[in-house]
């Protein structure tokens, strides 16, 4: 074997390996959701929700309709967790490389959220009737 075909096999090896290191947690993480939407008023609400992600990495509105008790559960891209496993990226591995901007609409109410997404964070929304006022709450769970 000829010392050209030695280093070859060396760097094949290796980047191989470096592959398996990145991919691996996700493979063996739980992976969280992008965010939940959960609606605890004893009546039905409609809701908007809308994502921009930093850079226009991603963008998504998506308008629901919750019954009382409902809760949705949207996954993370798997072409963003790729992305985000990128080792040439700016920014932390497994991380977005910025702040996404989480904003919803319901019943004239509104909240707006500022969070960097990862593998293990989730934004709840949460439609919420206390004392016969009606409100929306955003938080983080990581």
């Amino acid at each position: 074997m000829s010392l050209f075909n030695k280093i070859m096999a060396v760097v094949l090896i290796f980047f191989f390996f470096m592959m398996f290191l990145i991919i691996a947690p996700l493979a063996f993480t739980t992976i969280e959701p992008l965010y939940t939407i959960t609606n605890y008023d004893e009546h039905p609400h409609n809701a908007t929700v809308r994502i921009t992600g930093y850079n226009g990495e991603y963008f998504e509105e998506t308008n629901y309709q919750l019954n009382s008790g409902q809760t949705v559960s949207v996954e993370k891209p798997k072409k963003l967790l790729l992305k985000w496993s990128n080792p040439f990226k700016d920014g932390y591995l497994y991380f977005a490389s910025g702040d996404y901007h989480y904003h919803i609409v319901s019943e004239n109410m509104s909240a707006t959220y500022y969070s960097t997404p990862h593998l293990t964070n989730t934004v709840i929304f949460e439609l919420i009737n206390e004392s016969g006022e009606f409100n929306v709450s955003i938080t983080e769970m990581t």
